[in-house]
């Protein structure tokens, strides 16, 4: 397995390449963020050259994505190449990272400027604001709450355990059901209940809680 990355001239885009060898199957889909899972989207489907599958994707820089293969065959696995890898909603199920949130970019040379920049105040206002939005926690270590509803909730301003655990369940369904019939089916009942074991680090506690609920309910 193989994973290479290229930025474009632009610096917004990475043109990323997913490399799989020595495969022989009927057919390999690339899943994850990039396309929200979807398995009947044609353009997961990895393209085949003998017994290797390649896909190349335009992903946005300074953003991490997460993913999976599905083989036709055999079902789920990792690439032993990603960047890292992170627990998913599915206990004992880990997805593997894109990470492109710290790509080297091309610096220009300019030796009496530069010197300059570093040490105005613009520049070193820069890394509290980044260093504030690195603060959220990951929403998908509740049960019930995959990549996508992760997504959904931030874009509400629900991005920490602590809003979450303050969150109504007729707030979060009222969310839910804008997002779309997709999301509309999920019941958010024992998410704040999760959230508040979750955001005072009370771990066990919180398995204990997942080992009795399906799905989040």
């Amino acid at each position: 397995m193989a994973i290479s990355k290229g930025s474009k001239q632009t610096g917004k885009y990475s043109n990323v390449t997913f490399t799989i060898q020595n495969q022989q199957s009927s057919g390999i889909l690339l899943l994850g963020d990039f396309n929200d899972w979807h398995t009947n989207d044609k353009h997961s489907v990895m393209e085949k050259s003998g017994d290797r599958y390649n896909k190349t994707l335009k992903l946005e820089n300074g953003k991490s994505y997460e993913f999976r293969y599905l083989c036709v065959d055999t079902g789920w696995f990792n690439d032993e190449a990603a960047d890292y890898y992170v627990d998913s909603p599915f206990l004992g199920i880990q997805n593997g990272v894109i990470d492109l949130t710290k790509l080297p970019s091309k610096k220009k040379t300019k030796s009496k400027k530069a010197p300059a920049k570093k040490a105005s105040p613009v520049k070193k206002a820069r890394p509290t604001a980044t260093a504030k939005k690195t603060k959220k926690d990951d929403l998908k270590k509740i049960e019930g709450i995959g990549p996508k509803i992760a997504s959904i909730l931030a874009d509400n301003g629900i991005d920490t355990f602590k809003k979450l655990a303050k969150a109504s369940t007729s707030k979060l369904e009222k969310i839910l059901k804008s997002a779309g019939p997709r999301y509309a089916m999920h019941k958010p009942g024992s998410w704040p209940k999760q959230a508040a074991l979750a955001g005072n680090g009370k771990w066990e506690e919180l398995k204990t809680l997942q080992d009795e609920l399906k799905g989040g309910r």
